[in-house]
């Protein structure tokens, strides 16, 4: 595979303009054939204001007559420019642009100059004329290059500070013209999309809006095709070191029990039969501890729905067989609830429960606190341990280690989840999540993964109403919590900063703990955060759970593990500042009880969409639901990225959008790995793969 060539290499590039789109991490020509538009202006023709939608983005070229500098009442600064369209049907219309707080432009704007603005037109409150407000503009510089930003339908990339669009532009426009002779399809590909030599010009300045589709829908389909290579080469790889295993090992080994079977005496222990949802789960489990490859399971259930319990039954089936268990979790206080749980459930069947964590590799809480627990804690038989990621720290060593749990597993990255594993040779592995992952997402993230979902909650959970309030209804929330303690409730208060910045507009646990304190009077109020130290918030808890504190203050460090039946209220403050699974998380505190509970979502959203986002909340509680309008909000962002999922970020596709897209490709995918598993007719695709994440994202090498 040829060298990427350095941008510093290409001719014309002068070396202040390397060092900016270096600083953009454009570092070579393949960096930039890939640096794709964020969106297009169609300048094909621009339209006329007499045939505008009003309201709506169009182009509009216009000539400046003056420009100004106004200055409104309180202060606020307008800069405006009078403009004159320059469209055959628009002689008798005026046009005013208008941009806040724009000091810069002042020297921008030369009377007689001709732009192009491209955003929303307004008629003018007196009729006469219209408004464009902050639309973004570009001087028409006759300079022999029209072609590439007038008269089609033209690229509008990213930037940084000192580069201009149309110096990007020009630059892109003669690399695009360069590069499609020395493209290459890296794989085959559905004979309706274009080949990569055609999509890649198309994706930058495209001929027609169907031309553009059709490029990126041929983009698309090459990174999803890409990820799901990635994705069947490891369970593919998984699969094929333990059939060679199996030929030379009894294959009911590794399920071989050699203690009475524990899963069921610990089942007949609870006061519950498990649902229908965790026996199916258990079951899944079972079958896959029969199979001589290891397990790779992930156990998806929503808030509540009982995951623990199907985690401690498979960690039960390895005690089983002689072997120990890890649960990771991934903070002191998850970790420490966990145990707590444990220790109650297993301490009846003589089972030997061990805490790991940063603060307690040690102590008078752990049964195994003694001299070999430094060297090992499971030495013995038959252990289980719960810990945080001091687990996978290198001194840290796992004897006979059969299972791995991995709670919250979207917390880890993708290295921490292996490295615990490592410490085995190849043990079964479970992850579990609580926070739904929409089947777009499960298909991109986790496709060489078996999945066991628990769809149904048990019984005895009480019902949540949720609620939106803004700041002016904060004193009759105030009351509520009020009466609910005097009546022997417990409430959580949730804030998003643990001190007060001067870049976030958003309250801070610290300052209004000290105002709660006296507010919610005689309620006992309680504060949690992240640089607490661990006895700290360990004191903290035990007041919580022993209601000895009524309110608990806190920021998002109780989104996950905390268990306090009895509390019934949460409200979270500056409730736009948070996504909406993330909301669902911390709401999933409460409603643990039979009692009624409360979730009140206190906001000071700027936009309607913020307001309609929060109102979701009200409407559900279905946690696959709230996941699938999130991701359509937010975008899949970093959870498709290296950190958590070991594949390379997406830059092009969307599963929501793209999921027949995602789907095609998977199967392509499986099916030529099937036919061609070492890939030997497409060798460039086998470098893509097995090559740095870089090279991923680029498809193919192009240089």
């Amino acid at each position: 595979m040829p060298r990427p060539v350095p941008i510093s290499e290409i001719p014309g590039i002068p070396p202040q303009r390397v060092a900016l789109l270096k600083k953009m991490g454009l570092n070579t020509r393949d960096d930039l054939l890939f640096h794709l538009p964020r969106r297009y202006e169609d300048r094909l023709d621009p339209i006329s204001l007499a045939i505008a939608p009003e309201g709506e983005p169009i182009t509009v070229a216009a000539r400046v007559i003056r420009s100004k500098l106004n200055r409104w009442r309180g202060g606020r600064a307008v800069f405006e420019a009078i403009l004159q369209p320059l469209h055959p049907d628009d002689r008798a219309e005026g046009l005013r642009a208008l941009w806040f707080s724009a000091y810069y432009l002042m020297k921008s704007f030369v009377a007689d100059m001709e732009i192009l603005l491209y955003g929303k037109a307004k008629r003018d409150k007196n009729g006469k004329g219209w408004v464009m407000t902050h639309p973004e503009f570009e001087i028409m510089e006759h300079d022999g290059d029209e072609s590439i930003h007038l008269n089609r339908i033209v690229p509008i990339y990213a930037l940084t500070e000192g580069l201009p669009q149309r110096a990007l532009r020009r630059l892109l426009y003669r690399v695009v013209k360069e590069m499609p002779v020395l493209i290459d399809d890296p794989h085959p590909f559905p004979d309706d999309l274009p080949p990569l030599r055609e999509a890649l010009p198309q994706s930058h300045f495209p001929d027609s809006w169907e031309a553009q589709i059709a490029a990126r829908r041929r983009l698309v389909y090459d990174e999803f095709f890409v990820q799901q290579c990635i994705l069947c080469r490891r369970r593919m790889s998984r699969e094929k070191i333990f059939k060679s295993r199996a030929q030379v090992a009894a294959p009911s080994a590794k399920g071989k029990a050699v203690v009475p079977p524990l899963h069921a005496a610990f089942l007949a222990t609870l006061p519950f039969a498990p649902t229908g949802a965790q026996a199916r789960a258990m079951a899944e489990i079972d079958r896959d501890l029969q199979l001589p490859t290891p397990m790779n399971r992930l156990l998806q259930g929503d808030v509540g729905s009982g995951k623990t319990l199907v985690a401690v039954h498979a960690m039960l089936r390895a005690v089983e067989r002689g072997e120990a268990a890890a649960l990771m979790a991934p903070t002191e206080i998850l970790a420490e609830q966990h145990y707590l749980n444990l220790k109650r459930w297993l301490d009846p069947l003589g089972i030997s429960v061990g805490l790991h964590t940063g603060s307690k590799k040690k102590g008078d809480r752990s049964p195994l606190d003694n001299e070999p627990l430094l060297r090992s804690l499971f030495g013995n038989k038959g252990s289980i341990t719960v810990g945080t990621h001091a687990l996978i720290h290198d001194g840290f060593v796992a004897d006979k280690l059969g299972l791995v749990v991995i709670d919250e597993q979207h917390k880890f990255g993708v290295m921490q989840r292996l490295a615990l594993s490592r410490k085995a040779s190849h043990p079964d592995i479970l992850v579990m999540t609580a926070t739904p992952i929409p089947r777009t997402l499960a298909m991109s993230v986790y496709g060489d993964l078996d999945a066991s979902i628990l769809d149904e909650l048990p019984p005895g959970r009480g019902k949540i109403v949720t609620a939106c309030r803004g700041e002016a209804d904060l004193p009759k929330v105030w009351k509520f919590i009020r009466d609910e303690t005097a009546a022997g409730r417990q409430a959580y208060v949730v804030y998003p900063l643990i001190d007060e910045s001067d870049k976030i507009e958003a309250k801070a646990v610290q300052k209004e703990y000290e105002r709660l304190k006296v507010e919610l009077a005689p309620a006992r109020v309680g504060l949690l955060h992240g640089r607490l130290k661990p006895d700290e918030k360990d004191e903290v808890m035990t007041q919580f759970r022993n209601n000895e504190i009524q309110v608990l203050v806190s920021t998002p460090v109780i989104e996950v593990g905390v268990d306090v039946p009895n509390s019934t209220i949460m409200v979270i403050e500056n409730a736009e500042r948070f996504g909406l699974a993330q909301l669902h998380q911390l709401r999933g505190r409460i409603g643990r009880g039979g009692n009624k509970s409360y979730c009140v979502l206190v906001g000071q959203p700027k936009s309607e969409e913020s307001w309609r986002r929060l109102k979701v909340m009200e409407q559900t509680t279905d946690g696959f639901k709230i996941a699938e309008e999130d991701l359509r909000i937010r975008g899949p962002g970093d959870i498709l990225g290296t950190d958590q999922s070991g594949l390379p970020p997406l830059r092009f596709g969307d599963p929501l959008r793209d999921f027949e897209m995602l789907r095609r490709a998977k199967t392509d995918a499986e099916e030529l790995l099937r036919v061609d598993p070492e890939l030997k007719k497409y060798p460039s695709l086998k470098a893509i793969l097995e090559g740095d994440g870089a090279r991923r994202q680029s498809l193919a090498s192009v240089s």
